[in-house]
C-alpha cells in the first residue's frame, strides 16, 4: 500500500507487500512445509535400511544352521554304508585252470596269493589251508619254497614266486600255489586261511570264485 517502506527506508514493491520476505529472515508457509518433509524422510530411510540388514542376517543364520544340521546328519551315517569292507592282509588275486607249461586247460588249480598288507611275514612260520565250497581240500605246511621242496607235502605240487623265495614274504609280493590238476573246478567257491604256526591263529581269510 502507498506509504509502506522497508526497514532501511526503501519503498516496498507490490510483490514484496504480498508477503515475500525482503531480507530472507522469514520463510513462507511453502518453505516450512518442504523443510518438514525433509526432516521426516531420514527416519523412514533408517527404518528401511534396518529392515534390509535384519533380512540379510536371518538368511545368513538360516544357511549356517542348515550346514550344521547337514554335518550332524552325515556324522551319524555309518561309513560302511558307502565304503567297501577292507580286504584281509593276504588275498587271492586269481585262480588259473590252465597248465603253466602248455597253457592248455588242465584244471591246474594254480592259486595266486598276494601280501596285501603292510606286514613282513616269515614265510616258514605260515601255513595255508584251502577250502572248496566250504570243504577242506589241501593244506600247505610251509610257505617257504625251498623248505617245501625238501618236505613230505601232500595235496600241493609246488609253490613259486617272489613271496616264497627268501625267508620273508614282503608287502606287495605274490606267490603261486599249485594244488594239482582237478583240485579246484571252475565256478567253485575257494577260501584260503593263512595260519601262524607259532600260535595256530588264523591271521587272514579270503574267499573268491574260481
Amino acid at each position: 500500500m502507498p506509504g509502506e517502506h522497508t526497514r532501511s527506508g526503501e519503498a516496498l514493491s507490490p510483490l514484496q507487500r504480498a508477503g515475500d520476505p525482503v531480507d530472507g529472515s522469514h520463510a513462507g508457509p511453502a518453505s516450512g512445509l518442504k523443510s518438514g518433509r525433509q526432516g521426516r524422510r531420514a527416519p523412514m530411510d533408517d527404518r528401511a535400511l534396518s529392515h534390509t540388514h535384519a533380512t540379510l542376517l536371518m538368511v545368513a543364520l538360516t544357511i549356517i544352521l542348515a550346514a550344521l544340521v547337514l554335518l550332524m546328519v552325515l556324522a551319524m551315517i555309518p561309513s560302511w554304508s558307502w565304503a567297501e569292507p577292507a580286504l584281509p592282509p593276504i588275498v587271492i588275486t586269481g585262480i588259473s585252470h590252465a597248465s603253466g607249461e602248455t597253457g592248455k586247460l588242465t584244471y591246474a588249480s594254480r592259486v595266486f596269493l598276494l601280501n596285501n598288507g603292510s606286514t613282513v611275514y616269515e614265510n616258514d612260520c605260515l601255513k595255508a589251508i584251502f577250502y572248496r565250497d566250504g570243504q577242506r581240500t589241501a593244506t600247505v605246511q610251509t610257505l617257504n619254497g625251498h623248505l617245501l621242496i625238501s618236505s613230505h607235502h601232500y595235496g600241493v605240487k609246488y609253490i613259486e614266486g617272489e613271496g616264497c623265495r627268501s625267508l620273508y614274504w614282503n608287502p606287495g609280493e605274490e606267490m603261486v600255489v599249485d594244488l594239482g590238476d582237478g583240485k579246484l573246478a571252475p565256478d567253485v567257491m575257494v577260501t584260503v586261511e593263512i595260519v601262524d604256526k607259532r600260535t595256530e591263529k588264523v591271521i587272514s581269510k579270503h574267499s573268491t570264485r574260481a
